[in-house]
């Protein structure tokens, strides 16, 4: 049984997709399906061309979909496209013309702005570009010859999420049909997918009884009809020969033969030929897929997991040996236990972890592992082990911070030391003699966070720092004297350049605590008068001191006090031999990296240092690298850079002599796909039972959800296949942020792992040549939006002949040329403008790979040139595309200038979320009291950049997640009046990514947003704006701006009603003249 989806019929035939290729089979009867294509790349959506002779589809050989064409017979096929979208997809063909001719239909969002609004094209078999079709923004279409008309079916309104990934949606993008400009059954509320033109019928999938199924209506919406019946999986991913409809469900095919009220779906019999290799076990690389490292006591030997197994490595040389390589169990978190040669990892090998202790490969006899505390734990985040090996601390997810009794003759009894009720705790740590442990409490909010100290013989629990602040990663020295933590209590403000606000970006120090008040500060000053730490002999003051632990627990907030180092952004710091720490210390960046000189710049990566306590001095020991592992006696340091290993002294620079490279080589890893998809299925099981943000999963029995779709796996056979698997799954959590992202095996040649090179221009074929149309202007603030072609000296008009000395097609156009291009430099060779004298220049670009940043800045000044001129100049324009870095650099863009007009425009439609909308709506919530006047300059609103009149926000179905929140806030604060359409309905947002054992990544949605007045209804629903107006297809193509008409008029008309804020004018300044002297009284 295999996995097949995205099925398409023509005649006899049935092509589908099944183990990353196209596959034919025989519609009805015996017989075994055979490959259409041997790519074992991503594809998607394969459609007959209607004599049947060919197939067009998407394909992933280029990193993102392009559209190929391949004949049904066998043969080479042909690559149509070279968009570089990430969402190309192909969605049928147009009918014969009179000479038998057709165009694939496909959508995209190349060339536009957004990449979740894709566009309509008709796309030529001959290889060139494609023409866009008018309609605005179009998630799927299809057209037929209808009654002597040809007529198109559109459907809207719908960024790219289909419904079995977000089961039972009922926000704002759930969908709208169009036939021919007029739209279709507005009132039925369900999710809506893959539009159909058949049997004289409009067909169409839909969820809107609960479960995805096949819907049908006659042309003018009436007389719906549902011809399937599925009531656990959905129906998915229908397609028409424009009679017969076919679909998948639940890794089947189905076929419903025509749309009559009766008719009954029948399930295909389709068996495929081949070994399914893509579950055949291969061996991967290990140096890719390194997921966990813990250095012996020495420094010349580590346990290294590998895609979920363990082995033990030399650093020189000599063989691996393998620790635990079961099938289908994943392990993690390896830890040496002292110096006993035994290595504890959390497994999962009963289905829920537990802690397994295996012998090393030196210790004496061959003896299984042990296996403890299992069904006790939970999902296990950290582990450490005590100095002597015979203690574990876990800290758990739901946070308890648990002890584990190591020892050989325990029967692994755990002690559960304390429980946060705010999250997990984490950075544990014990002390050198074992007798305490130390680890970060969650405080109140989500960034406070405060050391705490447990004594082990009694679990007296000890506060090290007060909570008030965000204190992390705290470690004893080796010596036992002190406590070193990090701490993000700095309050050195920075003023914002741009708008004079002021931020804390350097607020992190590493901070020290003598445990005991007779420990002098290594950092004070002596009676000498010179500092404790300059004064110190290192080897007296590490010999002196055997670990021992003495906690003097009065005072010791007090004794806090900070490294003499600059305050930066530090990570990672652990104790190493001679007393002294070794850190990761990030270099302060802005959230879109344009930081840097440059995309290859690894300035942005971290430096790790040594601290050396005695003589208070830092010094560098590597530049820049991932992370590293220190050894049990702190002498040596593992260190992970770009999938290469080095073992490095702790307390100085490596040489060549002292440097050890680790050849991961040694490691020979067979990674066995199904038995890998079986564990990472369940894992995502647990982690969604562990994290959801409804302890009762919204009534949801997930046990009986994994249940049901838990045989499938057995029938998937590529990450892709597991990856929609994961999606449905996750999908029963009727729930936002709940996304799979599939594994890479790292397939195809290294040419096809380089994305689409892109100019930056818009180019039109003319008289035979590729002709510079126009040069996108870009935008001198924002480092990505600038066109290649901008300063090159080349016009509009010129035309483009050759590209790297090739002659550029005349057809196909430069775009084949510049297949893998993005990123490097080629050289473009154009022909002056028409009229322009001069010869062929030639220049040297570097094109782009993502042209959307230049497109969106040119988007935006078009429709703010639109509002002026509809405003006659009274409203500002923002537009804010997401609510995340880049999203706050837009909005502060522009906002000084437009808010200065007397009226703003805050356009939130298609805003991809984040998480600043507070920040946003702090800015406009802004209320102009006074003004500051200064001689020979305008005056200065109080508070500054406060809107001066009304403010009025557009919305719609893909303004998500944060861009929800603050459309709610937006009317809960009644900022001003919402047009457009009800938003996208997605605020249980998610925090960080789960890496599964196979590396596909999932995302659970645990945090959930409640809102007065809306309560949870903005989850799954969306906001309703103040003022509905849906801009329809026809709009679009006619060029009318029908939300931004009104909400133009409705500023204009509030403008009427409550002018905006004006400053004085000079004549009511105040008389500060010298009064004439009256007379004395009685004189």
């Amino acid at each position: 049984m295999s996995y097949l989806r995205l099925p398409h019929i023509n005649g006899d035939l049935l092509c589908f997709v099944a183990e990353d290729d196209l596959w034919l089979a025989p519609l009805d009867g015996p017989g075994r399906a055979w490959r259409l294509t041997v790519d074992r790349t991503k594809a998607g959506h394969p459609r007959f061309s209607p004599d049947g002779s060919r197939i067009a589809y998407t394909t992933w050989h280029s990193l993102v979909p392009e559209i190929h064409l391949t004949p049904v017979d066998g043969g080479p096929g042909r690559r149509l496209t070279y968009w570089g979208s990430t969402d190309t997809q192909v969605c049928g063909w147009t009918p014969p013309d009179a000479d038998g001719h057709s165009d694939i239909l496909a959508v995209t969002s190349q060339g536009e702005p957004f990449s979740y609004f894709t566009w309509a094209y008709k796309l030529p078999t001959d290889g060139s570009p494609g023409r866009k079709l008018p309609w605005g923004p179009v998630t799927d279409l299809q057209t037929a010859d209808l009654d002597g008309e040809h007529r198109t079916l559109l459907l809207t309104g719908t960024p790219p999420h289909e419904p079995a990934a977000w089961k039972r949606y009922r926000g704002g993008a759930m969908g709208r049909l169009w036939l021919h400009g007029q739209r279709l059954l507005p009132d039925l509320d369900g999710h809506l997918a893959c539009p159909l033109l058949a049997g004289g019928r409009v067909a169409f999938l839909s969820d809107h009884e609960g479960v995805g199924n096949l819907y049908s209506c006659a042309y003018d919406g009436t007389d719906l009809r549902r011809h399937t019946d599925h009531d656990a999986f959905y129906a998915r991913h229908a397609s028409t020969d424009g009679t017969r409809i076919v679909y998948q469900c639940a890794g089947d095919l189905w076929i419903v033969d025509d749309l009559t009220a009766g008719s009954e779906p029948r399930r295909l019999d389709v068996r495929l030929s081949g070994p399914r290799a893509g579950r055949r076990p291969y061996q991967i690389p290990a140096a890719q897929h390194v997921d966990g490292i813990s250095v012996d006591e020495t420094g010349r030997a580590s346990a290294v997991i590998v895609r979920g197994s363990l082995y033990w490595l030399t650093h020189r040389d000599g063989p691996a040996r393998t620790i635990t390589d079961t099938p289908g169990v994943r392990v993690r978190l390896p830890e040496m236990l002292g110096s006993g040669g035994q290595v504890a990892y959390v497994t999962d090998a009963e289905g829920e972890d537990a802690v397994e202790i295996a012998y090393l490969p030196r210790a004496t006899g061959d003896r299984p592992p042990r296996r403890l505390a299992s069904g006790e734990l939970g999902r296990v985040l950290e582990m450490i082990s005590d100095p002597e090996g015979e203690r574990l601390a876990i800290a758990a997810h739901d946070g308890r911070l648990l002890l584990i009794d190591a020892t050989e003759d325990s029967n692994g009894e755990v002690t559960e030391l304390i429980a946060s009720v705010n999250g997990p705790v984490r950075d544990l740590a014990f002390s050198p003699d074992g007798a305490w442990l130390t680890w970060s409490h969650p405080g109140i909010g989500r960034s406070l966070r405060q050391i705490k100290m447990a004594r082990i013989k009694d679990r007296l629990i000890v506060d090290v720092t007060n909570g008030r602040f965000e204190d992390e990663n705290p470690v004893f020295t080796r010596d036992g004297r002190y406590l070193a933590f990090l701490s993000w209590r700095g309050f050195d403000p920075v003023y914002d350049v741009h708008t004079g606000d002021l931020s804390f970006p350097l607020g992190c120090r590493p901070y020290l605590v003598p445990l005991s008040s007779a420990t002098p500060s290594p950092f004070a000053l002596t009676p000498e008068g010179r500092p404790a730490a300059g004064g110190l002999d290192p080897t007296e003051d590490e010999n002196g001191a055997d670990g021992t632990v003495t906690v003097e627990v009065e005072g010791l907030e007090s004794r806090v006090t900070p490294f003499p180092v600059s305050a930066s952004k530090y990570s990672a710091l652990y104790p190493v031999a001679g007393g002294g720490l070794v850190w990761l210390r990030w270099p302060i960046s802005g959230a879109l990296g344009e930081t840097f000189a440059n995309p290859d710049d690894t300035s942005g990566r971290p430096t790790l240092e040594y601290f050396n306590i005695s003589k208070a001095k830092r010094s560098e020991l590597v530049g820049d690298l991932d992370w590293f592992a220190v050894s049990g006696d702190g002498t040596r340091l593992v260190v992970v850079d770009e999938g290469e290993l080095r073992a490095v002294p702790s307390t100085e620079s490596g040489d060549l002599d002292s440097t050890v490279w680790i050849d991961l080589r040694r490691i020979l890893h067979e990674v066995d796909p199904g038995a890998e998809w079986r564990q990472s299925y369940d894992e995502a099981g647990r982690l969604t039972r562990a994290y959801f943000w409804d302890p009762g999963m919204c009534g949801i029995d997930w046990d009986a959800v994994l249940d049901q779709y838990r045989p499938l796996v057995e029938r998937v056979a590529s990450p892709d296949e597991f990856a929609d698997l994961l999606r449905e799954v996750l999908g029963e959590l009727g729930t936002s942020h709940a996304y799979v992202t599939p594994a890479r095996r790292n397939e195809g040649p290294p040419h096809y792992q380089r994305r689409q090179g892109l100019l930056g221009a818009n180019l039109v074929l003319r008289d035979g040549g590729w002709t510079v149309r126009r040069i996108l202007p870009g935008d001198s603030s924002d480092s990505k939006a600038r066109s290649p072609l901008a300063g090159t000296g080349i016009r509009e008009g010129a035309v483009l002949t050759h590209v790297d000395g090739r002659p550029v097609d005349p057809v196909t156009g430069p775009y084949p040329l510049l297949a893998g291009a993005g990123g490097t430099t080629v050289e473009l060779t154009f022909t002056p403008a028409e009229g322009e004298a001069g010869r062929s220049r030639r220049v040297a670009v570097v094109p782009l790979i993502d042209e959307r940043p230049l497109r969106y800045q040119d988007w935006v000044a078009k429709r703010r040139a639109v509002v002026r001129e509809l405003s006659g100049g009274k409203c500002g324009y923002l537009h804010i595309p997401d609510l995340g870095g880049s999203g706050w650099a837009q909005f502060n863009r522009d906002l000084r200038m437009e808010v200065s007009r007397p009226a703003l425009i805050v356009d939130v439609r298609g805003n991809a979320g984040g998480h600043i909308s507070e920040l946003v709506v702090e800015k406009l919530t802004r209320t102009i009291l006074g003004w500051d006047l200064t001689r020979n300059a305008q005056p200065v609103s109080y508070a500054s950049n406060a809107p001066r009149g009304p403010v009025v926000a557009l919305a719609d179905e893909a303004t998500s997640s944060d861009g929800d929140m603050i459309t709610a806030a937006f009317k809960l604060l009644d900022l001003g009046p919402v047009v457009g359409q009800r938003t996208w309905g997605g605020v249980v947002g998610m925090t960080g990514r789960h890496q599964l054992g196979d590396g596909t990544v999932i995302t659970v949605p645990m945090n959930a947003a409640w809102f007065d007045a809306y309560g949870w209804s903005v989850e799954n629903r969306g906001v309703i704006p103040d003022l509905e107006v849906l801009r329809t297809p026809l709009d679009w193509a006619e060029g009318r701006h029908a939300q931004m008409d009104d909400a133009i008029r409705l500023a204009l008309d509030l403008l009427t009603t409550n002018p905006p804020a004006s400053p004085p004018d000079y004549s009511t300044a105040p008389n500060r003249s010298r009064p004439k002297l009256p007379p004395r009284q009685g004189s």
